[in-house]
C-alpha cells in the first residue's frame, strides 16, 4: 500500500463534499480538487477517481462548473466520460463526440453537428456525474505550487496499487491505457508506464 496515496485519501475524505448542488462560495477561488465515484473504493474509503485544478488564478470555482455544464468541448473529464459510455456501447456517434464542435461553429460547419444527438449524450454524462461523483477541494493559491502539487497527487495515485479500478468502472471502456490502468479520469500526470 502506498502510504502517501492512503495519507492523500484521508485528506481529501476528512473535508466537505460537494456535488452538482454546489455554491461557489463555498470553496477558494484556488485550489485542488480531488473527485469520488461511487462504488470505488481504496483505502478504507471512497476512492479518488480524478484530480484536477486550473490554470488561471480565480478560476476555480468556473473549472468545476465547466464538468457539470452541457458542454464537453469546455471540459477534458467531460469528453472522457462520454467516450466511455460510447465506447461501452460500441455507438457509431463516438467518431462525432471527440470533434471539438466549437470549432466547426467557428468554421461556419454547424450544419455538420448533429445537435439533438449531442444533447443526448452530454445529458447522458451529466447523468453519471449527478448520480455517482462528489469531489473535495483544498485550497492552493500559488498557480507553481498548485499546479505542481496536483501533477505529484495524480502520480502518486495512479501509482498506488490499493487505488485500482473496480472491474464495473466506466473508465475502463476508454481508448487510452493510462486511464484504465490507473483508474484515474486523468491523462496528464499519470506515468508514462502505466
Amino acid at each position: 500500500m502506498s502510504r502517501e496515496c492512503e495519507k492523500l485519501h484521508d485528506q481529501f475524505s476528512g473535508l466537505d463534499r460537494f456535488c452538482d448542488d454546489y455554491q461557489e462560495k463555498q470553496m477558494p477561488d484556488n485550489g485542488i480538487y480531488a473527485v469520488f465515484e461511487s462504488g470505488e473504493a481504496a483505502h478504507n474509503t471512497d476512492r479518488i477517481v480524478r484530480i484536477g485544478s486550473h490554470r488561471s488564478q480565480g478560476r476555480l470555482p468556473g473549472r468545476i462548473r465547466n464538468h457539470f455544464s452541457l458542454n464537453k468541448d469546455g471540459s477534458i473529464f467531460r469528453k472522457h466520460i462520454g467516450r466511455c459510455l460510447l465506447r461501452a456501447r460500441n455507438d457509431p456517434f463516438l467518431k462525432e463526440w471527440e470533434k471539438d464542435h466549437r470549432e466547426l461553429i467557428k468554421a461556419g460547419l454547424e450544419e455538420t453537428i448533429d445537435f439533438e444527438r449531442l444533447r443526448e449524450i452530454e445529458q447522458e454524462v451529466s447523468a453519471h456525474i449527478t448520480a455517482k461523483m462528489s469531489f473535495a477541494v483544498i485550497e492552493a493559491e500559488s498557480k507553481p505550487e498548485r499546479l505542481a502539487t496536483e501533477l505529484e497527487m495524480i502520480a502518486t495515485v495512479a501509482r498506488c496499487a490499493d487505488c485500482a479500478p473496480s472491474k464495473n468502472w466506466l473508465g475502463l471502456h476508454h481508448y487510452n491505457c493510462k486511464i484504465r490502468n490507473s483508474g484515474l479520469w486523468n491523462i496528464e500526470g499519470v506515468p508514462d508506464y502505466l
